[in-house]
């Protein structure tokens, strides 16, 4: 899967479902089997951390590093890095209040789920 095809709005979507932090790795720039894909992965993030930074939440919580395939050894180094930052930051603060929501509301769905099979 490429870099630039992850929509951001799935990423806050995780954020604001509680998690601790989510962490995008893509092609080096300029080494894109898309072309240009982790260009555009770029851009998107940069946006997103904007709109994250602006909701109040902590934009550092979103990563997006340069890792090849073949660089195992930095792929590992970058999750302890970003687990290890996460412990020290704490929990989301959404978490709670969106744990609090699903034991009294439920977990929500999309309406289509309720349309009757045919």
């Amino acid at each position: 899967m490429c870099s630039g095809s992850i929509e951001p709005v799935y990423v806050l979507k995780a954020l604001i479902d509680g998690m601790d932090g989510v962490l995008i790795g893509g092609c080096h720039l300029g080494d894109c089997h898309y072309h240009n894909g982790n260009y555009k992965a770029m851009r998107r993030i940069e946006i997103l951390k904007t709109i994250v930074r602006q909701t109040g939440l902590d934009e550092n919580r979103v990563w997006l590093r340069w890792i090849s395939a073949s660089e195992g050894g930095l792929f590992r180094e970058t999750v302890d890095q970003f687990v290890a930052e996460l412990k020290a930051k704490g929990p989301s603060l959404t978490r709670q209040p969106w744990s609090i929501w699903q034991e009294t509301f439920g977990q929500w769905k999309p309406r289509a789920f309720d349309l009757p099979e045919h």
